[in-house]
């Protein structure tokens, strides 16, 4: 017996698989069949239900996968409303008389998940020549901005995590002192470190909140002398609850009685129209939004694409282009106040030549703003690089290139069929 059609699954925030359409190419390879059996998984009767159901059963067994978790149950009496406090970073509000068990990459504390990374200073000198490469290459015709945005180690409210906030510091540190005077610094770390007692993020997944991507907007507006719109002059709208990506590794009950509520600020009088392009050109746009409804960290941008433009009613002729991960999301969100056009590439799924669309659209400041973990590994700086590096190509002929690949695997896959 199959449940009742569902096309999403709220609890794993993915699409559930859909029946397979029967071709003899599926029959022969086998993928019919694998879809078949992927289309039950999905659809079994009380599915949703169920899932919920082992996060329960595991927390009452006491069960954590090895090498994953660090949990930190702080007693209920020595509760602290962190949203309620704020205050200078020389006073922070530590949480203190816990119980722990050591379990591994994450502490879970007061229902809040915090990862455990802290970013490698030997690593920064690697970002930093990569964007020195961008400066020296557009001679200060365009300006470029380092945004890196720290990690939520650096906020764990307990003073024995601090040295999680120091190496941070260290880590984005190293980046400044190795960027060559053509580069702009943002002081992200330093700014949101003077709201460290807000709700700066969220606390079942791993992106910061819009009130932290204001902070970080605010250090991105002082390295590039503009002023930024005050926070209570903006529009405010609400989706909750939330439970994000953190959630979804840990499932663990503390997090998931705790859920997550997604702030969208938004900055008053500026019309915006978004465009989102495939991987490759400007061919097949579409619509898209700088603020969409939705209950999860996807409101900011309507989620990740390979190019999005944006243009705005603020006719100052200024243009930017961003270079992002999804951190970067809720960051870009805020520049539509300063800026008539803004181009935002995912360095991820992009293969559009970001220098030609600087030269061609003039655009005034580069702007690299994004989590620290990716501007900590060799693969994403080279993907960050290699924008300057793609050679144009015409997607009607890479999507034809690729039925063709598809074609001949399938052929492949009937011959590998008939011979056994």
């Amino acid at each position: 017996m199959v449940s009742q059609r569902k096309w999403v699954s709220i609890s794993e925030k993915r699409k559930l698989a859909t029946f397979p359409d029967f071709t003899w190419d599926n029959y022969i390879s086998g993928k019919f069949a694998d879809s078949i059996n992927q289309y039950i998984n999905d659809h079994f009767p009380y599915r949703e239900e169920a899932v919920k159901l082992t996060g329960t059963f595991r927390d009452n067994l006491g069960f954590r996968l090895k090498d994953m978790v660090k949990e930190v149950v702080i007693n209920k009496k020595d509760q602290i409303d962190l949203d309620s406090v704020k205050s200078d970073p020389v006073d922070k509000v530590w949480l203190e008389d816990f119980e722990e068990a050591f379990l591994g990459s994450m502490v879970i504390m007061n229902g809040r998940v915090y990862t455990l990374n802290t970013g490698s200073p030997s690593m920064s000198p690697y970002f930093a020549k990569m964007l020195n490469e961008y400066a020296d290459t557009l001679n200060e015709k365009t300006r470029v901005f380092s945004c890196v945005v720290p990690l939520s180690s650096a906020f764990i409210p307990n003073a024995q995590y601090e040295k999680y906030s120091k190496r941070n510091e260290e880590t984005l540190n190293a980046i400044r002192e190795s960027l060559s005077p053509k580069v702009y610094y943002s002081d992200i770390f330093n700014e949101m470190n003077r709201h460290y007692n807000e709700n700066i993020w969220f606390g079942s997944d791993h992106h910061w909140t819009a009130l932290g991507a204001y902070y970080g907007y605010v250090a991105f507006c002082k390295s590039a002398g503009l002023t930024p719109v005050p926070l209570n002059l903006m529009g405010v709208k609400k989706k909750y609850p939330f439970l994000g990506s953190l959630y979804e590794l840990t499932r663990d009950k503390s997090v998931r009685d705790n859920p997550d509520t997604v702030i969208m600020y938004l900055p008053p009088n500026v019309e915006t129209e978004s465009l989102k392009y495939n991987p490759y050109d400007f061919k097949y746009p579409q619509k898209t939004k700088v603020f969409c409804n939705c209950g999860n960290y996807t409101a900011f941008i309507c989620g990740d694409a390979p190019l999005i433009k944006i243009t705005t009613s603020v006719k100052n002729g200024k243009k930017a282009a961003v270079v992002k991960n999804s951190m970067g999301n809720a960051f870009v969100v805020y520049l539509i106040s300063h800026y008539e056009e803004i181009y935002v590439f995912d360095f991820r799924y992009s293969k559009h030549n970001i220098l030609k669309i600087i030269n061609n659209s003039n655009i005034d400041d580069l702007i690299f703003s994004l989590g620290m973990y990716g501007a900590m590994s060799r693969g994403t700086i080279s993907m960050m690089r290699n924008l300057a590096r793609h050679t144009p190509k015409d997607y009607d002929k890479v999507r034809e290139r690729e039925a063709e690949k598809r074609a001949l695997d399938s052929l492949s896959s009937v011959q590998d069929s008939l011979q056994l």
